[in-house]
């Protein structure tokens, strides 16, 4: 069984969860590609491709899958998982991770283009769809002797879970402190997969030399919701969120000295610690450029400045001192990279013990599981290994760049392979080179920056094959001419400087007499110092000058004005001690920098902690522990300390190396901590605090001088290449403030220029619109040229701001220099530097003074430590070495570090602090003295008296004590927090009932004017009904009355006429039909009883037609 795990480190990490980041537009439709069980790039049956929109979870994943699979019809979702893994060139799966049924795939698979090193190749993540009862196989890690688990989330449970009764998180919890309780404690955790153990605020680390899943999103996540140290299982998370909201908390700037010998695992604790400080900047956003160009940065400085050594395969052969600078809202505004003292011998040499083991870069888990026998096999076979870049390009690069930069295979250069074997190592080299230049593009790099970088390195290679053959003279016995000629061409063509000139510089020097130039061959061994002190030259330069670049897109970022802190990561090179025969000038440089961290280890554990007391007054026994503070004197004491002495033997014309070592033996022989051998050999003996160290004389004064010939260099400046002449430069900060300054003048001028023309074209009445652009060649610098004479009244944009120039120009009048020593005292103003002198300066000098800069820089920081434990040898993995770590264990001083963090208060309180923070427990509150905050703590039932003392200015107690006191305060404002909610309730309550109660009566009478309104209603609705009866009725007796008059009116006047008719009949006659003729010839007046005009003829009033109907 296998862990599926996840990184986050800064080097080949898993990105953040993807649920977190919000899916925009469900439109945009994504192919997303998934392997079946395993990842198998050669079988093409055994991918599906899907389409999917931004915001489709897994479970909907998975089911597309299944429905697209006919082997899998009728399978159900839930036994399923889609599985995040990360995989190498050559198909194997080093890291994976489950992804939650709620994730959104597109945007983890998008995520991946946004992760250190950009757009990503076939080689780094894919989905693969799994069973979920399906074995991983063997080819992932295991951990310790932690029983197996399926997924990340029962080793996270059960690292979670730590037996408090025989594992003690904290050595300072050991019921009985000896060296072997250490030992042992140590060692059941190791065994039980905990590499961390606190004492007190410090961190010891034991390196595994195997990959544990302990670095992924869900342990930054639980780690950064945790504010106290110790509330969760020590861990390297857990010393970077209490200094990132320490220095958020108190206002001030913290640092982390990670210190311990060579492999115990530095480097990796410095990019565990970055990533996560970042992390804690981005505050659930995206990561800001700068937090993403610190990522980047570590891979570019590891594959320039580490290589395989006999201890570590990873090692740092230079210091480097991350500052992180952070605004007051705690988001990153910037970083600086310091480094000190690159190994430049290694470039031409390394010493024969060392031994390439496994992997660099990115460990690999089948590596991981076989180190045990490469390191076997390995110890036979003597490989020297050189800075890992060269290594990165002859396996990567491509046809085309194998031509243009003219690269061999490793095993033909004279700097690779020097001890006639070679091997190559277990890493993808072609792979480590595609990441290196993704790095470098994040960072900054160009293509065709990178593209001169990478041809200066093969040129460094080159040189190194160059040949040199003694042919006799005149005036010589041994005259040095260049056997392959053709290769010095090819180095010329690499650095783009005349062959010709390169030749010279190779095989000649010149001596100025007097007004004379003499010009001298060099001897066959003077001409290989001087082709090896070239290569060493154009590395170390190229290095800083990366750095520089580095710093650059690293540079703050902030407002002006603003008020920011910084979190400092030293991560120097662990203590050396490679052998007495190859021990030489780099390894006291090194152990002497261990010396003086060891020195301020000391000092604010042991030494400043125990001078408090006694000036406080404390009741306290000292505790001895080993001062090397004597030893520290002995490197740089005046004026006969060992550097002065060095230094002053290597500034002697005619000095060597043995009279170096006669002046160390006159003036230091009474020193304890310097010895001689026992035997006569050029060699001396230091007792370090790690234990005693032989040096080898031997090249002493020549690396200390570190000389480059001037002719050589003058050479080199020719170049027509203009990266070289920024590497190659006095001051490569002033050339690029420089450039800064002659492009503002230049673009100032073309403005200028096109102003005028313009002017001139509208003035003509017409606007013209310009073909081509005013061509700024490099000596049409008018206007800089009549800055730099001294006028200052020429016409600047407003955008401009002079102040820097003008201070640049009165530093050059006030000194009337000429030439170079112009050029120095302006470089000198703007860089802010010390006045370049011409006597060179020591390579043990400059160190030493960086050093001591270091040191004042983290005396005015709070410091945290994490001391870093080596687990063997062998870096054998999960093999716990009891007398490797013992050993270490003795010269860090951990267990007089335990004794004191036991016996000492590490809670130091002032008076006035203590008053202000807990005046709510106080009985007079901001008014309460000394005596009350006595009485309160001796009257306090849950401290022990015998763990709290009064100084004179502060109030000294234990750990145990300050958590009762938080928790009694936590209770006791917990209690008013109650109080004032339920006040605040209760407020809350009865505003809610007035506004209710003020509602009712709003509705009340809005429903009380609905039916008034109503009513209203009711009674005009009635009242029109009312109305129009009456009106109906009216209407309809009138209309009946002039019906009944019209009839009557009708049947009076038939009758009358029917009368008359008869009247007028004889008699005799036969009346009826006399009667009806009559009737018939009567024409009766037409009317129409709607139409009251045609009743007009028979009543002229409703009176009258009343009346008239009576009557008749």
């Amino acid at each position: 069984m296998s862990f599926d795990s996840i990184s986050s480190g800064a080097t080949g990490c898993f990105p953040r969860r993807a649920h977190t980041i919000t899916a925009p537009d469900e439109a945009h439709i994504y192919m997303v590609t998934v392997y079946m069980h395993c990842f198998n790039p050669e079988n093409q049956n055994d991918r599906v491709c899907i389409e999917l929109h931004k915001r489709a979870t897994t479970e909907e994943l998975i089911d597309r899958v299944i429905s697209m699979r006919p082997d899998l019809v009728g399978q159900s979702v839930e036994d399923y998982d889609i599985f995040e893994m990360m995989v190498t060139p050559d198909g194997q799966a080093s890291k994976e991770r489950r992804l939650d049924r709620g994730e959104y795939p597109v945007a983890a698979q998008l995520i991946w283009s946004r992760m250190p090193g950009g757009e990503q190749t076939a080689s780094n993540y894919r989905f693969v769809f799994r069973h979920k009862g399906a074995r991983t196989g063997s080819s992932y890690t295991r951990f310790g002797s932690a029983e197996a688990a399926s997924t990340i989330d029962s080793f996270l449970a059960r690292f979670l879970q730590q037996p408090h009764d025989r594992e003690y998180a904290d050595l300072c919890m050991l019921p009985e402190l000896t060296e072997q309780t250490l030992l042992d404690n140590l060692r059941d955790r190791f065994n039980s997969g905990h590499i961390y153990t606190y004492i007190g605020p410090i961190l010891v680390a034991v390196n595994p030399f195997s990959f544990f899943p302990i670095y992924n999103p869900k342990y930054a996540r639980l780690y950064s919701q945790s504010r106290k140290l110790g509330s969760l299982p020590p861990h390297i998370f857990a010393i970077a969120d209490v200094t990132y909201h320490n220095m958020l908390r108190i206002k001030e700037s913290q640092c982390v000295v990670i210190s311990g010998e060579s492999g115990s695992g530095k480097t990796e604790s410095t990019n565990h610690l970055i990533s996560h400080l970042t992390s804690l900047s981005q505050k659930g956003t995206s990561a800001c450029s700068s937090e993403t160009t610190l990522l980047n940065a570590g891979p570019v400085l590891e594959a320039f400045g580490n290589a395989v050594t006999l201890q570590n395969n990873n090692s740092s052969r230079f210091g480097k001192f991350i500052k992180i600078n952070y605004r007051e809202n705690g988001m990153v505004s910037g970083a600086n990279v310091e480094i000190y003292l690159l190994e430049k011998s290694r470039i031409i040499s390394q010493a024969k013990g060392e031994r390439v083991v496994a992997s660099v870069g990115l460990l690999n888990l089948k590596t991981a599981c076989t180190a045990r026998t490469s390191s076997r096999h390995n110890q036979d076979s003597p490989i020297p290994r050189n800075y890992h870049v060269f290594y990165y390009l002859l396996e990567g690069a491509s046809d085309e760049e194998r031509q243009k930069y003219f690269l061999l295979k490793p095993q033909d250069y004279h700097y690779l392979n020097q001890h006639e074997q070679f091997s190559p190592e277990g890493v993808n080299e072609k792979y480590e080179f595609d990441r290196l230049r993704r790095a470098m593009s994040s960072v900054g790099f160009c293509t065709s920056t990178q593209s001169t970088i990478f041809g200066l390195i093969s040129a460094v290679l080159l040189l190194g094959n160059i040949r040199y053959i003694s042919r006799h003279a005149y005036h010589s016995d041994e005259n040095a001419y260049i056997e392959n000629e053709e290769v010095v061409d090819l180095v010329a063509q690499l650095l783009n400087i005349r062959t010709e000139a390169l030749m010279q510089a190779l095989t000649m020097k010149r001596h100025v007499m007097k007004a004379e130039t003499v010009v001298t061959r060099f001897s066959v061994s003077e001409a290989i110092n001087t082709r090896d002190a070239m290569a060493k030259c154009l590395y170390n330069a190229l290095f800083h000058w990366i750095v520089l670049r580095i710093n650059q897109a690293l540079m703050r970022k902030d407002v002006s004005g603003s008020i920011g802190y910084y979190i400092g990561i030293l991560d120097i090179f662990g203590f050396e001690d490679v052998g007495a025969q190859w021990n030489s000038f780099e390894q006291l440089c090194i152990n002497y920098a261990n010396e003086h961290l060891q020195a301020y280890f000391n000092q604010h554990i042991f030494q400043f902690e125990q001078e408090e007391y006694q000036s406080q007054g404390i009741c306290w026994t000292n505790i001895e522990y080993t001062d090397n503070t004597e030893c520290v004197q002995l490197f740089q004491s005046k004026p006969y300390g060992l550097l002065r002495l060095i230094d002053e033997e290597s500034n002697i014309n005619n000095g060597t190396d043995e009279s170096m070592l006669a002046k160390l033996n006159q003036f230091l022989k009474t020193n304890e901590y310097y010895e001689t051998p026992q035997r006569k050999e050029p060699a001396f003996i230091i007792a370090h605090y790690a234990g005693k160290v032989k040096y080898q004389i031997t090249g002493f004064r020549e690396k200390n001088k570190d000389l480059m010939r001037q002719d050589v260099l003058n050479t080199l400046k020719t170049s027509r290449c203009a990266l070289m002449k920024a590497v190659l430069a006095i001051d490569p900060v002033a050339v690029y403030r420089w450039s800064l300054v002659r492009t503002v003048f230049r673009a100032m001028q073309a403005f200028k220029q096109s102003g005028k023309k313009l002017c001139r074209s509208e003035s003509a009445g017409h606007l013209r619109v310009m073909k081509e652009i005013p061509e700024v060649r490099r000596g049409s610098d008018s206007a800089l040229s009549q800055f730099l004479r001294g006028d200052l009244n020429i016409d600047m944009p407003d955008f401009v701001d002079t102040s820097v120039f003008k201070t640049v120009l009165n530093q050059a009048r006030r000194t009337p220099a000429k030439g170079e020593e112009r050029m120095s005292t302006i470089l000198k103003e703007t860089v802010g530097k010390r006045k370049i002198s011409k006597k060179p300066t020591t390579v043990s000098r400059q160190f030493e003074y960086s050093l001591s800069r270091l040191m004042n820089t983290l005396a005015h920081s709070s410091p945290y430590f994490i001391r870093c434990i080596k687990s063997n040898n062998d870096k054998i993995p999960n093999h716990f070495d009891d007398n490797i770590i013992l050993r270490q264990l003795r010269y860090t001083g951990m267990l007089e570090t335990v004794r004191i963090r036991r016996a000492g208060y590490s809670v130091r309180i002032e008076w006035d602090t203590f008053v202000q923070q807990y005046r709510v427990l106080l009985k007079h509150g901001l008014a309460s003295t000394k005596d009350d905050v006595k009485e309160f703590l001796s009257n306090h039932p849950s401290i022990a008296a015998d763990n709290i003392q009064y100084g004179v200015t502060k109030i000294y107690m234990r750990d145990a004590e300050k958590l009762m006191l938080d928790d009694h305060l936590h209770r006791v404002i917990m209690q008013h927090i109650e109080t004032l909610q339920r006040w605040f309730r209760t407020v809350i309550a009865r505003k809610r009932y007035l506004r209710l109660r003020q509602g009712i009566i709003k509705i009340q009478a809005l429903a009380r004017g609905v039916q008034a309104r109503n009513q209203l209603r009711k009674q005009a609705l009635a009242a029109l009904t009312i109305q129009s009866n009456w009106r109906r009725y009216r209407e309809e007796h009138r209309y009946r009355l002039l019906r009944d008059a019209v009839i009557a009116i009708q049947a009076a006047y038939k009758g009358s006429q029917a009368r008359k008719r008869l009247g007028e009949i004889p008699r005799g006659q036969n009346k009826g039909q006399i009667r009806l003729k009559r009737v018939q010839a009567v024409k009766l007046p037409v009317f129409d009883l709607n139409d009251p005009e045609s009743l007009a003829a028979f009543a002229s009033s409703d009176e009258e037609l009343s009346r008239w109907v009576s009557v008749h």
